[in-house]
Formats: structure tokens, sequence, C-alpha cells
């Protein structure tokens, strides 16, 4: 077989085993990005290869120009595919945005149009020439410096993508190592037969020799995909693992410049850049040293602690800092919740102390007359069974809840009225809703019912006149929906609302009743807002904001 023969030979395998490769893993993996990215890689390659070898058959300088911008769709693609497929591969996503990709694409795009001109200005090819490689005829050229910039580029980023790879392998299993060492390998193999074609002329100026080593890196691909599994199991990097936590993590130098950040602490970031001053980088609200940060989401609520750890090296200097925002927003419920049980425990103690001292009496006194003891106790326990009941619905309500869902706050208020004005005859309501009211957003639509509901009820029942009066109105406002419920009684005593601004009970700040708590925890959990205000010339108004349902999405 003569040198030509060998060459096209190479090619042949070359390319025959990279779009065997990109078929396969086409077929058994093209639901993962991280397979995608390979098929594009390998293809680009085959094209690189095809390219290159249909350049061996022409001797016309304009036809050869043509047949080497369809090799440089491949030559210049392959090196960004490569770096897309280590990012992936190593856990890097978030570098992979749509404007590094934007701007990755543009080299090979400028580089085609260059090829495709150098017969006028010699920007990349020049000076053809008809030479003699053993007994075959074939063309040969010079380089411009269009040729070498876009080598730099292209070597650039296969240098990148081995140093990332070769890094991501470090403190990995051993199969990962592998994996990592036979990537390597497929790509430093022809990257060594370009670069000694290129600075010394092997074998042949004339003979681009880079596809016999392509041939070597499908058969290392293929070994990697049948022996560790490369695109079926691929490791979890320190920067996923960082992601997958709900705490904050934001690493920053010496200099208090942003290093790294995961997925958590990026949402609460005003500027995520790598190199921002951590000042500018965190919202200015934010304290790092203690304190609590409150962001909300699409998920909800979610509340941070800061705190600050300072990094060192063995010789204890500083080498910079971890902020680590601890997401304390289910240990708040479970303080909140431990509220709740401590009024529940408190009510039901006052009222069943009463109740045990009305039936102590009633068991000394059994005359007609002491029967209203007795109601006094019916009374008293009808009370605690009430305030049980709705301890109960609400605790039922946040252990079930999986999300947030939509209700129609004017269908609820209507509902709710509805009802009690049958309970409360002696009551007069008026309700004013306005027509441009949506559906609102809530933990849970009975929880909500239920919220009304007290609202309405203390209205009614704290009320001292011989008709009480509620008025209930609902308007949309902006992206919220405000429910008001004004009355004309004595108002909410003073320590009552003492103790959910401070949302806490203490011994000298006990409220009288659950129904307020409940509404308060049902506004909160809902991301909505509760104020109290006073009505004139007398009573009360309670204000609920809750957030206005999306229904574009829905």
């Amino acid at each position: 077989m003569t040198g030509s023969e060998v060459v096209w030979a190479s090619h042949l395998v070359a390319a025959g085993l990279m779009i065997s490769l990109a078929v396969y893993v086409g077929r058994s993996h093209s639901e993962k990005p991280l397979g995608r990215l390979f098929v594009c890689m390998v293809m680009a390659v085959a094209v690189w290869v095809i390219g290159s070898m249909a350049r061996l058959f022409t001797l016309d300088p304009t036809m050869y120009v043509v047949l080497t911008a369809v090799k440089y769709l491949g030559v210049t693609t392959a090196p960004i595919w490569f770096l897309l497929f280590v990012l992936r591969y190593s856990g890097r996503d978030r570098w992979v945005t749509r404007r590094l990709v934007t701007a990755l694409f543009v080299g090979p795009v400028l580089t085609v149009l260059v090829v495709l001109t150098t017969q006028s200005h010699g920007l990349f090819y020049a000076e053809f020439a008809v030479v003699t490689v053993g007994e075959t005829a074939v063309l040969e050229h010079g380089r411009g410096p269009g040729f070498w910039l876009f080598a730099a580029f292209g070597w650039g980023l296969l240098a990148l993508g081995t140093v990332l790879l070769l890094l991501t392998a470090i403190g990995q299993p051993v199969i990962y190592q592998k994996q990592s060492s036979v990537i390597a390998l497929a790509i430093v193999v022809p990257w060594i037969v370009g670069i000694a074609y290129v600075f010394r002329g092997w074998p042949h100026p004339a003979v681009d020799p880079t596809p016999i080593g392509f041939a070597i890196t499908a058969v290392l691909f293929g070994v990697g995909i049948f022996t560790t599994r490369l695109i079926d199991v691929v490791p979890v990097a320190r920067s996923r693992l960082l992601d997958a936590l709900d705490d904050g993590v934001v690493v920053v130098d010496a200099d208090g410049r942003l290093l790294d950040a995961n997925a958590t602490a990026r949402e609460l970031l005003s500027d995520e850049t790598v190199g921002t001053d951590i000042e500018v980088a965190l919202p200015p609200e934010l304290d790092v040293d203690g304190g609590e940060h409150v962001v909300e989401t699409e998920a909800g609520r979610r509340v941070f602690r800061p705190r600050t750890i300072e990094l060192t090296d063995g010789l204890g200097r500083n080498t910079g800092r971890v902020i680590y925002l601890d997401d304390v927003t289910q240990l708040i419920e479970r303080e909140r919740r431990s509220v709740l049980q401590r009024v529940f425990r408190h009510n039901i103690r006052n009222d069943l102390n009463v109740t045990v001292g009305y039936l102590d009496l009633l068991e000394e006194r059994v005359q007609p007359a002491d029967r209203e003891y007795v109601d006094r106790a019916r009374a008293s326990a009808a009370r605690v069974v009430e305030l049980s009941e709705k301890a109960r619905q609400f605790e039922r309500a946040i252990d079930s809840q999986d999300g947030r869902t939509t209700a129609s706050a004017t269908a609820v208020v209507e509902r709710v009225v509805e009802d009690a004005r049958g309970e409360y005859p002696q009551a007069q309501f008026t309700v004013d809703l306005d027509g441009g009211v949506g559906p609102v957003t809530v933990i849970d639509e009975e929880s909500f019912r239920t919220a009304i509901e007290n609202l309405i009820e203390n209205a009614v029942l704290h009320n001292d006149a011989a008709q009480p009066s509620v008025a209930v109105r609902v308007v949309a406002e902006d992206d919220t929906v405000r429910i008001e419920v004004a009355d004309d009684g004595p108002g909410i005593p003073e320590q009552e609302l003492t103790a959910l601004e401070a949302n806490a009970e203490t011994p000298l700040e006990h409220g009288s009743g659950f129904g307020l708590w409940l509404v308060k925890w049902t506004v909160s959990l809902s991301s909505g807002e509760l104020s109290f205000a006073e009505n004139e010339p007398r009573g009360s108004v309670v204000t609920v904001r809750l957030p206005a349902a999306d229904v574009s999405s829905r």
C-alpha cells in the first residue's frame, strides 16, 4: 500500500468510526444533554476528516478553498463542542450561557468567511503550488495570519477543556478518573499530530495527518463509551453538589472579590460575575454577619440567616472567606408552630380551669337556680372544642401542603358572608366586590376560607353593639388582592396586637383567642400581608393582602 493510499484509508477509517459513534450515541442517548453534545462533537470531527480527504482530489485552488471551507466547518466547531461537553460532564453547567455560546460560535463563522475569500486577500492561505508526494500530485499553500489566529483560538479551547477535565478527575472515584483519562488522551493524540504537522511539516507540508490521530480518537471514545459508560455515568462535581443545597454558599477571595456561588446564592446576588467586589454583588440589605434576609420566590417566602467563615492556609494566613446563607425557612415555621402550641395549651388550660371551677360549684349547688353554672361550663367547653378544631385544621393544612394553590377571593368571601348571615342574624353585613378581582395564591383554600371566617366571626362576637355592623370589601391592587373586614365594635385589644407583632407569646402578652394567629400564619405562608387600623368613627379594620395568581401561566 502506497503512502497516499495509507492517508486516504486513515481518512475513511476515522470518518467511518466517528459517524458510527454519532449514530450509536444519538440513538441510545439522545435524551441526555451530554449525549447530544457528544454527537455534535464527533460529527464536527467527521466533517473535518471528510473535508480534509476531499481536498486531496483537487489541484484547482478555487475548489481547494471551497473544500477547505467545508473542512473548517468541522475544524472550528469541534473545539467548541468539546469545551461544552467538558463543562456539562464536569457539572459546570452554569458557565454555559447563551451569551457565551453565541460568542464562541462567532469565531467559526468569521473563519469560514475568511477561508472562502482568501484568494482575494491571502489572510488564510496564499501562494498555492502543485507538489508531488510520492507518486501523487497535491496542492500546497502558505499560511497567512488568519490561520494562526484561528489556531490560537482552537488550541486555546482544547487546552481549557483538557485542564477542566483533569481538574474534575482529581479526588473522584476510579471510574471517573478512567473516563477523564480516556477523553483527555483521545483529544491529545490528534492535537499533538496536528501541532507536528503545522510546526514541523510532518509527514509532508501538503498532507494533513490529523485524521490519522482521529482514528485513534474514535477508538478511545468507543472504549470510554462501552467500558466506562462515558455518557451514562458522569461525576457529580463539587459545584453540582453545592447547587443541590437549599442553603446559599458564596466564596470570596482575600481581596473581597466574588470567586464562586452556588445556585441558591446566585438567586440572591445583585451581580454574580466572577471577580465582582462582594459589596457590589450582595444585596445592600443583606448583613453577612447576622440578622435575617427575606426573599420572595416563586415557591414562596424564604428566610436566610447569613454567617461568615474565614479561610486560612497552612500558615494561618487569610485566603478568603465563605459566606454561608443558612436557609431557616422551615426552622421559623417550626418556631411558629411552637408558638401555636403554646397559645393552644394556654387557652385550653384557662378554659378548662374555668370549666372545672364551675363544675365544682355545680356539684355543691344543684338547685335549679344554679343552672347558669352549667350553661357557663358548657359554653367554656364549647370554646375549647372550637379552638382545638381550628388548630387541627390549620396544622393539617400546613402538614399537607406541597406548594401553592389558587382560590377565588370573591367566591370565598361571598360564601363565608352568606354563611355568617345565617349564623348571626342579629348582625348587618355589607359586601363590596371589585369586578376585576382575579384568583389569589394561597397555601390552602380551606385555610384561606377559615381565616376569612375568623375575621368575620371576631367582628361579630367581639362587638358590643346591639346590631353589629360588618363591612367586607375585596379590591384588586396591581399584583395583589386586598380584602378588608371593618366593624363598629370596641376594637382589637392592644395586648392582642402586641402579641401578634412580637410573633411570640410571653407571660405578660397572652392573646385571648386563636383566630387572629390563624389569620396571621395563613397570610404569611401565602406570602401576603396582614395589617390593622382603626375604623371611623369606631371599630377596627383588618386588611389582608394576598398575591394575585398569574392566570397567564395556568
